[in-house]
């Protein structure tokens, strides 16, 4: 009976007993077979299992003996795998093709719609920052759906892609690698490719979208195409239409956001124009780029209502508001000094001096919207005229002339000419043509960049033969940067470390003096403190300390733009006109004496207004890295990539138009693309500059001046000829603001006097026309938006930040 030892345990000498056996009736059978009684057999394993398992009784015992956990550890030993049929009842590539049938369902590997869920819809300034955007989000998710809804496909791949030295058993144990989960990810987008090409398009097109946003080559988007990691360059083009479309519809919602300003900026380039019957033409193209700035804390809308602007500015307000130097301005310049030394002489792991906050914005994000180009030269009045008709009438559809009072930044000649204009409308009938709805502000980086040009003109040489130390040519001849940087080629990306550099070595050298204890300065190291010690100084000396005091001005300036201190910024900026005019800038003098005009409390009247003004020239975005940075900066940057852009792109069929069509308006999507697409599946890489440590050059150059007798007293009495003695120009500036007042009063202050003929009766008809939108309780929306709001499902595609 082949049962009826199933429970009992095998015997120790079966195998011997069985083998015995086999041997006897093998013996028995060749005699037989000798004598020609019987047919050869065999008696062995092979044979007895091959008869054993005509039955299919015996067949089914015979399986359940192999699947026995003694037997098949055994055969796995030698590499030898026994599993049921049962185990495989479906195939594999069938599992992982059902499997794929329900990851169609999931966003990550369904159709991709462009302007859905790109960035999360503008939250208060309170609101956490830490959320990632809903496109980064899906992306996110896409390894974790992977393990969830197709358990199969991920393990297939984990055991396929492991290293070619692992054994088969480390093999088989791999079930999920974390490691290579982009690998599965790219992959699983391939497989779905062929499974439903037209409908599982997310990857691909994400990916695209993000070759094309890195300035990827088209015949490299179509290789990718071919290999199936990407969609095809026309399917990409169709995208872009489309994201350009939606951009377009944001423009008239976002010009009414009551948190929202206004910035734009010249553009000029050399189009150069091939065509077969003229050749090659070159035009000089004067455009205007502009940009819409959501600034969350702006606290808007603002009113004509909250400004003066018939205030003339007069000798007793400039005395009292311009000339005295701020406390906080104090506290700023001993921090940038004790800074500076702790740059250079800071112990691994030391924090330096706590930066003295005066007030400061302290939203994370500022969504902003490029407009494109408008096809308008904004150095001209006639230029100006029709830049504003087709910004704010045709595009921005702007209707709220009366009351509502909108931010427009820009460099000098941006505000002056919109001023010669508004100045010139004082009297016109309608709202409109008055333009009092706009309120032209001094950018910050442009007034950064004029201070840089003023330390320049006022400080490069001695103006003479004679050689100093006090000069900025002379730390561009120490510091070796005379390549990129002369007195006419001024670059600001340049030109900035190397006056934080210079600057920091004069502290230096005065630490270097204390060091070697002549106590030249002691007590508290302020401003009254060095001037008190200046006095004993060599002319030579007090030139470079003037230098290093001005030149502190534009790096406190900086820091307080980049740590976005509006509270700080404020109080450096009734200095500058003093500064500007002391400096000889016929420019920048007026503009900032108009810039702290504004300011006054006599003109703006409320504290909200004041702070508005400051808090719209702040932004923060992806190209800020972890600060803020001036609104007409980024401006800037965008024009950087338009040039780029036509530089390296421009063709016979992606012309001037589509740069500043598609790309424009565009900008905001493939940002946030390229930066969810890095964020799931990239490196963390930080987005700024990686510079040398100049730490030994400034402590070298800190040695020359002390050499040089730079923080020492003077040892000889009275003047010293030969020695450069550089202007004061605040004395200087103090001169010519009181004589320029006059000229300030005639040109920028409203007249009183001024008629407005809205009051005349007749002029205005007060019905409105169809199609007019009213536009009510503006302070509510965009940050206080009620879920049923007709606006909010929009709202989200203001929040292109790059």
């Amino acid at each position: 009976d082949d049962d009826d030892d199933d429970a009992a345990e095998p015997g120790d000498d079966i195998v011997t007993e069985t083998v015995k056996t086999w041997n006897v009736c093998r013996t028995r059978n060749r005699r037989r077979a000798s004598r020609g009684q019987d047919r050869p057999q065999a008696y062995n394993l092979e044979a007895f299992v091959v008869k054993w398992v005509e039955s299919d009784n015996r067949t089914r015992q015979l399986g359940d003996i192999l699947m026995d956990d003694r037997v098949r550890e055994a055969l796995r030993a030698q590499g030898i795998s026994i599993r049921y049929m049962a185990d495989d009842v479906e195939d594999p590539a069938i599992k992982i093709r059902r499997e794929m049938e329900t990851l169609l369902k999931e966003p990550q590997f369904a159709d991709f719609v462009p302007h859905h869920g790109l960035a999360p819809a503008p939250a208060p300034a309170s609101a956490p920052a830490s959320a990632p955007a809903p496109l980064e989000n899906t992306l996110t998710q896409m390894w974790p759906t992977l393990k969830t809804k197709a358990p199969t496909m991920v393990t297939f791949f984990s055991r396929a892609l492991q290293n070619q030295f692992k054994t088969v058993d480390a093999v088989q144990e791999t079930t999920v690698d974390e490691e290579r989960s982009n690998q599965i990810c790219l992959l699983a987008s391939l497989l779905m490719t062929g499974y439903a090409r037209n409908s599982s398009m997310f990857v691909r097109q994400v990916l695209g979208l993000y070759m094309l946003a890195n300035g990827t080559a088209r015949r490299v988007i179509e290789t990718m195409s071919r290999l199936g990691i990407t969609t095809s360059y026309t399917v990409l083009n169709d995208i872009l239409n489309d994201m350009e479309k939606k951009a377009r519809s944001n423009f008239q919602r976002a010009a009414h956001d009551p948190n929202s300003v206004v910035v734009y900026d010249n553009f000029n380039f050399k189009n150069r124009i091939r065509e077969l019957a003229g050749g090659r033409q070159d035009q000089f193209v004067n455009l205007t780029t502009a940009c819409l700035v959501c600034c969350p804390e702006l606290n808007g809308p603002l009113k004509q209502s909250s400004f003066d602007l018939t205030q003339r500015f007069t000798v007793d307000m400039a005395i009292d508001y311009l000339m005295p130097r701020r406390v906080t301005v104090d506290r700023a310049s001993r921090w940038l000094m004790g800074h500076a030394f702790m740059q250079v002489f800071a112990k691994e792991g030391q924090k330096g001096p706590e930066y003295p906050v005066v007030n400061a914005v302290k939203y994370e994000d500022s969504p902003y919207l490029p407009i494109g180009a408008i096809f308008e030269d904004e150095g001209k009045i006639d230029g100006v005229y029709k830049l504003h008709e087709e910004l704010w009438q045709r595009r921005l559809k702007f209707t709220e002339y009366d009351e509502r009072l909108t931010l427009v930044y820009g460099d000098q000649k941006t505000t002056s000419s919109a001023r010669r204009i508004q100045r010139s409308q004082l009297e016109a009938s309608e709202p409109w043509e008055q333009k009092k709805w706009m309120l032209l502000v001094p950018a910050f980086f442009h007034i950064e960049l004029n201070y840089i040009e003023m330390l320049f003109r006022m400080f490069w040489d001695t103006g003479n033969k004679s050689l100093s130390s006090a000069t900025i040519s002379a730390d561009v001849q120490f510091f070796k940067r005379g390549r990129h940087i002369s007195k006419k080629d001024i670059k600001y990306h340049q030109v900035l470390p190397l006056l934080i550099h210079g600057y920091t070595a004069r502290v230096t050298a005065f630490v270097i003096q204390h060091l070697v204890g002549t106590g030249e300065l002691s007590g508290d190291l302020d401003v009254d403190s060095v001037k008190q010690a200046m006095q004993g100084l060599s002319s030579q000396t007090r030139a470079d300390i003037l230098m290093s005091i001005w030149t502190e001005i534009l790096l406190i300036l900086h820091e307080a733009v980049r740590r976005g201190d509006f509270g700080l910024i404020g109080d450096i900026i009734p200095i500058l006109p003093l500064l500007f005019w002391g400096g000889k800038s016929s420019n920048y003098g007026p503009e900032m004496l108009y810039f702290a005009w504004l300011l006054h409390p006599a003109v703006s009247k409320d504290e909200n207004a004041r702070d508005a003004i400051l808090k719209g020239g702040l932004v923060r975005c992806t190209t800020a890295g972890s600060g803020y940075k001036a609104i007409d900066l980024m401006l800037e940057h965008i024009n950087a990539t338009y040039a780029l852009d036509i530089k390296n792109h421009k063709n016979s069929t992606h012309d001037i138009h589509t740069t500043f069509s598609r790309l424009a308006l565009n900008g905001n999507y493939l940002a946030t693309i390229r930066k969810s697409v890095e964020s799931a599946f990239g490196r963390h890489q930080k987005g700024t500059h990686t510079a040398g440590d100049p730490t030994t050059d400034i402590i070298s150059y800190a040695c020359k001046l002390y050499k040089d007798g730079m923080p020492k007293r003077s040892v000889r009495p009275g003047p010293q000829t030969e020695a450069f003695d550089a202007p004061d120009i605040f004395e200087r500036g103090q001169t010519v603001l009181l004589a320029k007042l006059p000229d300030f009063n005639d040109v920028v202050p409203y007249p009183k006097d001024a008629a407005d003929q809205r009051a005349l009766p007749g002029v205005v008809d007060g019905d409105m026309e169809d199609g007019d939108l009213v536009w009510e309780d503006e302070g509510d929306r965009l940050f206080d938006v009620d879920d049923d709001d007709p606006w909010r499902a929009g709202l989200g595609d203001l929040g292109m930040a790059s």
